[in-house]
């Protein structure tokens, strides 16, 4: 990544971008370096597990009046759960919950490099290349099928026709309960759709601008 000395908001964009996937890439080289460690020991730790609680201690608390005000408050929580135990107990959540893991980083890396090289041809004054449409319609593309793959793996956890790994089976104490994971990508669905219609302007100005050209 060289730096230049003509900066602007697009070269900034573009920098930001690049330093992301790169700490993706080191975040991920890092975590499976430190699991291959734990491995080794015949006990391995999953951080970090993104989940919801419902927690039937606040039941009883749920509708606080005050003065002038009604308050409601839900039993629901969202928290990160760190799992540790022996290697063969455990393996089959390890592998599971760092598969996803790797699944949210890759989407991001893909949606961070594929942003960059629109944001360097716009640093390089060329906003309308003809490969910048792509770009977006592959962002946008990727950003609601992880929409969809989550939602549909919300909607069947959540209706008992799948179950998490190792979670499913804890026996917890009573009043608390794990009713789904908290995936990423809750409003990919309408960014996904705005950066595809981004795509199509990128498209239009593309073939506008050659328009544009030829006639001169």
């Amino acid at each position: 990544m060289k730096l230049r000395k003509d900066w602007s908001l697009a070269y900034l964009l573009l920098y930001l971008c690049q330093i992301g996937y790169w700490l993706i890439i080191i975040s991920v080289g890092t975590e499976v370096f430190m699991s291959i460690a734990f491995v080794s020991q015949e006990r391995v730790v999953i951080n970090d597990i993104p989940v919801h609680f419902e927690l039937q201690q606040f039941e009883e608390y749920n509708d606080i009046e005050l003065e002038n005000i009604s308050l409601n408050i839900l039993e629901r929580m969202k928290s990160n759960l760190q799992v540790s135990g022996p290697y063969e107990e455990i393996k089959g959540a390890f592998f599971f919950f760092n598969g996803l893991k790797l699944y949210e980083n890759a989407v991001f890396f893909f949606i961070l490099f594929m942003l960059s090289k629109v944001l360097r041809s716009v640093a390089e004054g060329d906003p309308f290349h003809s490969n910048n449409p792509f770009y977006l319609y592959m962002i946008g593309w990727t950003l609601i099928a992880s929409f969809l793959i989550n939602f549909s793996f919300q909607f069947l956890n959540m209706g008992h026709f799948i179950s998490l790994p190792l979670l499913s089976g804890l026996s917890l104490p009573d009043g608390i309960d794990i009713t789904s994971l908290d995936l990423f990508g809750e409003n990919f669905l309408m960014a996904g759709i705005f950066i595809i219609v981004l795509g199509y302007v990128f498209k239009e100005g593309a073939r506008m601008y050659e328009e544009q050209k030829l006639t001169v």
